[in-house]
């Protein structure tokens, strides 16, 4: 009977340390697992690191592996619990007292234990019990070997067909996930997380989104004069303003700030600005901004003309506005220090909101 008692006392250890394993490595996201590889690289159980990458390249055979081990293991203890009892109790009646009792103690050191070890700091649990999973794990996976079997055959059944549509939405929530993780786990700040959220993001926004609509586009007529461009880009501060001939929709072309400053040392101001016109590049509304910014570096333009279904002028948008959409506002050097009211309340109870709020 001794040897019994201190057989069912190392499988309650064993069991113990395996669910203590499984349930730390059940607390840890992706971004933690990596995380734990890079803290075990810099710790004298280095050489444990390409063992904790084996198990990242395939975590599932790993849970399945230390699951179906512990279940043995909780099996083998409550059949030997049951055989001691039957040694210490021949009535029927304590036997099964002493079975429950056994099931109950074997559940605590299943479930609870390991539970209440891993609730704080499942990283640094995992850390020190490393050196002593390695050997275990080989051994264990030695035996758990049918199960990998079954495994590996239901995961090289027919996978189900999935559209490119599905797929990209998926990777889309995967990367979200990750970065919620990381924010929450403090290796992300909120600032990081949203940069890296409007880059996802930016490959599905159109021109319509960041231009600058055509209510709001101050332009030159192209019979204006110098002086008069010249007053209009000091009072808008742009470097850059389409030129229209009679109305918005017939954009003949970019007038540059730098082409009229040449033109004033050589008293010039009275001329008209036909002569400084330049090309002027259109989009179309519905175009990728992702796109739109390739083209607009291999053509060297800062501002392009937006045109709707129609052929008219929709708006105009900048590699600002492009850069904006990942970065947020970028505010220039003569605005800095203005505090910019978002939300003002107005007389009739009604709220103004910038836009950009």
């Amino acid at each position: 009977m001794g040897i019994e008692i201190g057989i069912t006392c190392l499988l309650l250890a064993a069991l113990t340390f395996l669910a203590t394993v499984d349930m730390a490595f059940g607390q840890l996201s992706d971004v933690g697992f990596r995380r734990l590889i890079a803290e075990a690289e810099e710790q004298p159980i280095a050489r444990s690191t390409p063992f904790l990458k084996e198990i990242l390249e395939n975590r599932p055979r790993f849970r399945i592996t230390i699951s179906a081990v512990s279940q043995v293991l909780l099996v083998a203890t409550s059949v030997l619990i049951t055989s001691i009892s039957q040694q210490w109790f021949p009535n029927l009646r304590f036997i099964l007292i002493a079975l429950f009792a056994g099931i109950t103690l074997a559940l605590i050191f299943r479930q609870l234990i390991p539970r209440l070890v891993t609730l704080r700091n499942p990283e640094g649990v995992l850390l020190v019990v490393l050196p002593i999973m390695r050997p275990v794990y080989r051994l264990v996976s030695a035996a758990a070997s049918p199960w990998h079997r079954s495994f590996d055959r239901l995961r090289r059944g027919r996978p189900v067909p999935v559209s490119a549509d599905e797929d990209e939405d998926d990777n889309g929530d995967d990367i979200q996930a990750l970065i919620d993780v990381g924010e929450k786990e403090g290796i992300l700040e909120e600032e990081e997380g949203e940069l890296i959220h409007s880059i996802i993001e930016f490959g599905d926004t159109r021109v319509s989104e960041v231009m600058t609509p055509r209510t709001e586009i101050v332009a030159l007529p192209v019979d204006a004069t110098v002086r008069e461009a010249r007053d209009i880009i000091i009072d808008s501060k742009y470097s850059r303003l389409p030129v229209y001939r009679e109305q918005i929709d017939n954009v003949e072309g970019l007038i540059y700030v730098r082409d009229l400053l040449q033109c004033w040392p050589e008293k010039r101001e009275d001329e008209g600005i036909a002569a400084l016109l330049r090309p002027v590049y259109f989009v179309p509304e519905t175009k990728s901004v992702s796109d739109l910014l390739e083209e607009m570096q291999k053509a060297h333009v800062q501002l392009a003309m937006v045109i709707d279904e129609y052929g008219g002028v929709a708006g105009l948008v900048t590699v600002e506005d492009i850069l904006e959409e990942i970065v947020g506002e970028i505010e220039d050097e003569d605005t800095e220090g203005e505090d910019v009211v978002e939300i003002v309340e107005a007389d009739d109870g009604y709220y103004d909101v910038l836009g950009s709020t």
